[in-house]
């Protein structure tokens, strides 16, 4: 016999255990108004208190802005509650029509990235979105979702590849380098990483996992499985906190943001030191151009060695400017 336990105090579940509660206990109080609290406690097994606390709390929410006239209504006198304006929250919640058209957009981006046999559950899930939209549409005549880009049939064919073990080749836009090229790979790994998808691999069969490298399938172009076979993959541990092993980097960099690029905490290679200083690590060419394409937000670069560097590719640019002009 298995028995469950609450969620820790201030979790993430905890936190959506009690938004649930909240919104089927206001919806049971529009279906009751003369509910009592004891009452109304005892049915979602809390106790009073805790009920009142969160029916406050509640009195916190409402419309953007949060202003007067703005805000959940709700009274509570002695043993009664009194619903007065609940902006709907006591209703079966309903997604507008942006808001559906948002959600299918993310399913697009979600199908581009899926094998084939995964995309059937993408195309499901859009059907049923669809029919959840009140916008008085016959949603039978809207076709399924399909991928907007190939990335779906690169992911496949890679996916494909690695199941069978044979060779890979493609074309790859480098960041790094500003170029297009074309390589010849042993596939070891497809994998999604936030929504992304990237193929980790090896030219050599002698090499090892250390030896691997990686790539983006939004970079990639023209994939082709050859009839090579390939030598057992070698699958990678990823960490979910550095996938790409940026902490393993022998060279760092410190950068002193503004308080506006502070963003780059959510979505790039950077670690808070402290304050607005971050650091990061040196890959060379690409943290140059990265320096140069946000230097308003960046406003110190340690060592000065990268500041240096920064400035001969600065200057360069310029120079071939003038040389255009």
């Amino acid at each position: 016999m298995t028995t469950r336990t609450a969620p820790r105090k201030g979790s993430r579940k905890s936190t959506l255990v009690q938004l649930r509660r909240v919104l089927s206990v206001l919806a049971w109080l529009r279906a009751h108004p003369d509910a009592s609290l004891m009452t109304t406690a005892d049915r979602f097994g809390v106790s009073v208190p805790q009920l009142t606390e969160e029916l406050t709390r509640v009195q916190e929410s409402g419309l953007p802005g949060l202003l007067p006239g703005s805000l959940v209504d709700l009274t509570v006198t002695g043993p009664r509650v009194t619903l007065n304006d609940t902006f709907g929250l006591d209703r079966p919640l309903a997604l507008t029509e942006a808001e559906a058209d948002s959600l299918e957009l993310n399913l697009e981006k979600l199908a581009s990235i899926l094998a084939d046999e995964e995309q059937a559950d993408a195309d499901t899930a859009a059907t049923r979105l669809r029919s959840l939209v009140t916008s008085g549409e016959d949603s039978s005549d809207v076709a399924p979702v399909q991928p907007a880009n190939p990335g779906a049939t690169v992911l496949a064919s890679l996916r494909r590849a690695v199941a069978s073990r044979q060779w890979v080749r493609f074309r790859y836009l480098s960041v790094s380098s500003d170029s297009l090229t074309t390589r010849e790979l042993i596939p070891d790994q497809a994998s999604v990483l936030d929504g992304v998808g990237y193929l980790w691999g090896r030219t050599d069969a002698d090499q090892t996992a250390a030896d691997q490298r990686c790539f983006a399938v939004t970079r990639m172009d023209t994939v082709e499985i050859l009839d090579r076979p390939a030598p057992a993959a070698l699958p990678r541990e990823i960490d979910a906190e550095d996938p790409f092993r940026f902490r393993t980097a022998e060279q760092w960099a410190e950068l002193e943001l503004t308080e506006e690029a502070m963003w780059m905490l959510e979505y790039l290679p950077v670690w808070h030191i402290d304050g607005t200083r971050v650091e990061i690590p040196d890959t060379g060419a690409w943290l140059e151009r990265f320096i140069l394409a946000h230097a308003p937000e960046i406003t110190a670069v340690v060592p000065d060695t990268l500041a240096e560097r920064v400035g001969q590719r600065s200057a360069a640019a310029l120079a071939a400017y003038r040389r255009l002009a």
